[in-house]
């Protein structure tokens, strides 16, 4: 896992798969949520669906962090397309890379990083929350 911090752009696998977001809708985020709808799932596939969940919170109006540039302009441009369904998808995956069948987490507690599995707590709550004005 070439990660440098726990929070969700913070490994390399996001931050390639921000690659494929550019010019791209919604589609691209429920793919990667989708991803680990089941089994096993992998570290480059939970850190994806992470990073969408967290995308998914910041068109809710509730980003949990700071957003990488690319990522801001396209919640500006798409956040409208994402849907409550995309939501309950995003709430989904993230309890499915906190879970137990999951490489990441097993990653992140052999590291004791409990940092980790609190920004995934602050990430639920902010894809949870309705939209948030200003």
């Amino acid at each position: 896992m070439g990660a440098w911090g726990y929070l969700p752009f913070e490994n390399d696998d996001a931050l390639g798969w921000l690659d494929e977001l550019e010019g791209s809708g919604g589609d691209v985020i429920r793919g990667a949520l989708a991803k680990v709808g089941g089994g096993y799932v992998e570290a480059p596939e939970g850190s994806i669906a992470i990073a969408a969940a967290d995308i998914t919170a910041a068109c809710q109006g509730n980003p949990p962090g700071d957003l990488p540039e690319n990522v801001a302009e396209w919640v500006t441009a798409h956040g409208a397309e994402l849907t409550a369904e995309d939501v309950e998808l995003a709430l989904e995956a993230v309890g499915r890379v906190a879970g137990e069948e999951s490489e990441l987490a097993e990653l992140w507690d052999d590291a004791d990083e409990p940092e980790w599995r609190e920004s995934l707590e602050d990430l639920s709550e902010g894809c949870a929350r309705p939209y948030a004005s200003e």
